[in-house]
């Protein structure tokens, strides 16, 4: 194989490793149980005034204004999944 084609398999490689990670939670020195609770909160708030045909209807702009002022900030690797986009 010449290099030019393995240099853009591996760069094609890492590209999709890349774009397969996803965004979680965190908040330093919470516990599960402190993101239960703040993510069942917010949740709820989440949930208020929202109507859909979905199982269940949530402002997610409204979730992340929440998680966010609890401290909770969502990046590549964290902790614990939230609500789903």
């Amino acid at each position: 194989m010449c290099p030019r084609r393995a240099l853009a398999l591996a760069l094609l490689a890492v590209l999709g490793v890349a774009a397969c990670s996803e965004n979680h939670w965190t908040k330093p020195g919470a516990t599960v149980e402190d993101f239960n609770r703040d993510n069942h909160a917010c949740a709820l708030e989440a949930q208020r005034g929202v109507f859909s045909y979905q199982a269940t209807p949530v402002n997610k702009r409204t979730y992340r204004t929440c998680m966010r002022a609890r401290g909770y900030q969502l990046v590549e690797g964290g902790q614990w999944v939230g609500l789903r986009d």
